[in-house]
């Protein structure tokens, strides 16, 4: 595969959040980066080992859209994405094309980008963009038909190693000279965040796809010597430009010890994922208070509730209980007229309170919680940060009875958005 065509790369702004503007009236006007994706708030996380996994029941992919290009059908990309040491960019990445109902064409293919330089390490299958070093694979295809299993895996000790799993078959396909650590949290040399993200997108170059499916997903960190599921959760990736219309995840929470990703069809937000605050319903008789645990349609046994009552300037702990297998505790003998009963938290729930009377709101209201951080943190965050790149000399493949296949410079257009994204900033700052 040739790499020349990056040097005609024309960088254009195509925020995600507004992709009506640039795009013909036939495209959806919101679309993200959808799937699972951890970017712990407070702290950072190193690790050598992450995983991201998908179980597919249905999958349809419609039209993409690379910006002055025409609309190309059945072509996504399911992307595993990760920042080493704070200054690599790495991205284990599956190219789908659909080639029937329930049937397609998997393409692995490696992006690793230098966010401090040119490579000096490497020499083949490289290239720089504004000094900047990019290192460009294209793995193994394979066909997968329907319900499948597929994983996405980096491994950073002993060299970095890159690989997937089909139907529980795991290969490494390849290993590069660098080692460290995965660093999720904080920001990345480049302004960036440093998130973990198994994410539905377009087939490369900033691109935007209409598909839908129905699955689910899952997200790990090798903590010591034990794969743990991220400990919190976004529904939406933070750094690749790539993004997906159509498909909407949601959290299932029936073991909060093991939660994981819903996907279904529907349309997809910014959301937190997990932990969740549960909906705490009171229902008081005399001086019996029986308190309900729930989130939609789950609810939660054994977990610990209190009564909180005024006591000097704040609140003290009154009474403690335990749900029951219906998610529910009674209090007996609560003579007190104000009240709040609190939640503290557990494994993939946040907290949550309910008050009695809307005088104790200013007394609980300087209680956080992580799930709070992370939905204004949703809010504040510019997506636009991440610029999308436009092929103009570059086009699709579109035999009627072969499997479709991107040139290897549009699959290089994965992280140029993100670069030329770190670069404007650091500029700019």
């Amino acid at each position: 595969m040739r790499l020349a065509g990056i040097a005609f790369l024309l960088l254009i702004v195509l925020p995600l959040t507004s992709t009506a503007q640039t795009l013909p009236l036939s495209q959806p006007a919101l679309s993200f980066p959808t799937g699972v994706t951890f970017f712990p708030l407070t702290g950072t996380i190193s690790t050598t080992f992450v995983e991201g996994q998908t179980n597919l029941t249905y999958l349809h992919i419609g039209e993409s859209y690379i910006s002055g290009q025409p609309f190309t059908y059945g072509n996504a990309s399911l992307q595993l994405n990760a920042m080493l040491n704070g200054s690599f960019w790495a991205q284990d990445v599956m190219l789908f094309h659909q080639t029937s109902n329930d049937t397609f064409t998997v393409t692995l293919v490696i992006n690793f980008w230098n966010l401090t330089g040119p490579f000096t390490a490497l020499h083949s299958n490289t290239t720089t963009f504004r000094n900047l070093g990019v290192y460009c694979y294209q793995g193994p295809t394979f066909n997968v038909t329907l319900p499948v299993s597929l994983a996405l895996f980096m491994n950073s000790s002993g060299g970095l190693s890159f690989g997937y799993s089909l139907n529980g078959d795991r290969k490494v396909f390849l290993t590069l000279p660098f080692s460290g650590q995965f660093r999720l949290g904080g920001l990345s040399i480049a302004g960036l965040p440093n998130d973990l993200e198994l994410v539905w997108g377009g087939p490369g170059g900033g691109s935007v796809v209409d598909m839908s499916a129905v699955g689910f997903a899952e997200l790990y960190f090798l903590n010591a010597t034990k794969l743990n599921i991220v400990p919190s959760a976004l529904s939406v990736g933070l750094d690749t430009a790539e993004s997906a219309y159509g498909v909407v995840v949601t959290p299932d929470l029936q073991d909060i010890k093991l939660p994981f990703a819903l996907i279904n069809r529907g349309v997809n937000s910014p959301s937190v994922l997990w932990p969740v605050p549960p909906t705490i319903s009171t229902v008081q008789r005399n001086t019996t208070v029986k308190v309900t645990l729930q989130y939609g349609n789950y609810t939660f046994s054994n977990q610990e509730v209190e009564i909180l009552v005024p006591h000097g300037l704040g609140l003290k702990e009154e009474y403690v209980g335990l749900t029951n297998s219906s998610g529910e505790v009674t209090f007996f003998n609560v003579t007190q007229p104000l009240y709040v009963v609190y939640f503290p938290g557990n494994y993939s729930l946040s907290e949550s309170y309910a008050v009695s009377s809307p005088q104790l709101n200013k007394l609980i209201s300087s209680v956080s919680s992580e799930f709070r951080s992370l939905v204004d943190f949703l809010k504040s965050y510019n997506f636009s940060k991440a610029l999308s790149s436009d092929f103009q000399h570059v086009k699709y493949k579109q035999p009627k009875t072969e499997t479709n296949y991107l040139l290897l410079e549009v699959i290089a257009g994965f992280s140029i958005g993100l670069i030329a994204s770190a670069v404007f900033i650091r500029r700019s700052s």
